[in-house]
């Protein structure tokens, strides 16, 4: 019996090597990322060849994501179905984040809540940024996590009803890989930003300032002391249009938008 040929490379295949391209590199580490958080959160994970799903049971719906890792194909592409099955099981709302443009999920009940652009910065040598008045610390132990994700709850602001400080961050999670630093402004506790490093890059996650401590070089001092955690490899990360321009002024390239979509419990 002959054997069947392995399809043309196209950069997504089931075993395409992880490493084959920068972006697919982001993805599987947005998708380990979403998956170590949901784990050590006491919630649900699963992984099939088309889509990485995570539901930490939490308020916040960016936190219940499914990442697909191929295209869809079209509205009635079978790893949809994956993923509401998946996501009808949650008490929260849900979101779907995908590299490519999608087909219209609305008629499935779907909202598109945007295109988030994907920025990059090669591997090189970090500035020393002496940003005066600021500080930045990592965030380990219960505590710190708690004050750190109170920062991102008031200054992103999440918003969400029910939400504790005590779940946004677990403490497992961080001592699995997830870095979380805490940026202090005439030392107080103003700013937090978190990274994950896995896959071949640098994922900036994360990242909030309160409101009193904007234009004060906190934002731009955790952005370069996460690039600064692995300068030898890409540094990645999705960002509004708000924060686009931030990111273009420290050599960020802007590669792609994705697309994001959520879906209420």
């Amino acid at each position: 019996m002959g054997t069947a040929l392995r399809p043309l490379e196209n950069g997504w295949l089931p075993d395409t090597p992880v490493e084959d391209s920068v972006l697919r590199r982001f993805v599987f580490n947005q998708a380990q990322l979403n998956e170590l958080v949901a784990k050590h959160a006491a919630g649900r994970v699963d992984r099939t060849a088309g889509v990485s799903l995570a539901d930490a049971r939490s308020p916040v719906a960016y936190l219940n994501q499914a990442v697909l890792l191929q295209p869809l194909l079209d509205a009635d592409d079978p790893t949809v179905e994956v993923i509401e099955n998946f996501t009808d099981a949650s008490a929260h709302s849900s979101t779907l984040l995908s590299l490519w443009p999608t087909p219209d999920l609305q008629p499935r009940g779907w909202d598109l809540v945007g295109h988030p652009m994907l920025v990059l910065r090669s591997p090189g040598p970090t500035p020393i940024v002496d940003t005066h008045g600021v500080q930045v610390e990592f965030a380990r132990s219960a505590g710190e996590l708690a004050a750190a994700a109170q920062v991102a709850i008031d200054g992103y602001p999440f918003g969400e009803a029910g939400l504790e400080a005590g779940d946004l961050f677990p403490a497992e999670a961080v001592r699995h890989g997830l870095t979380v630093r805490v940026a202090l402004v005439d030392d107080e506790p103003s700013a937090v930003g978190n990274s994950l490093v896995a896959n071949g890059v640098v994922n900036l996650c994360l990242a909030a300032t309160l409101p009193t401590a904007r234009r004060r070089g906190a934002w731009r001092r955790l952005v370069w002391e996460r690039v600064a955690e692995a300068p030898d490899i890409p540094a990645i990360a999705f960002t509004s249009d708000d924060s686009r321009p931030g990111f273009e002024r420290m050599g960020f390239l802007p590669i792609t938008r994705l697309t994001l979509w959520s879906r209420s419990s």
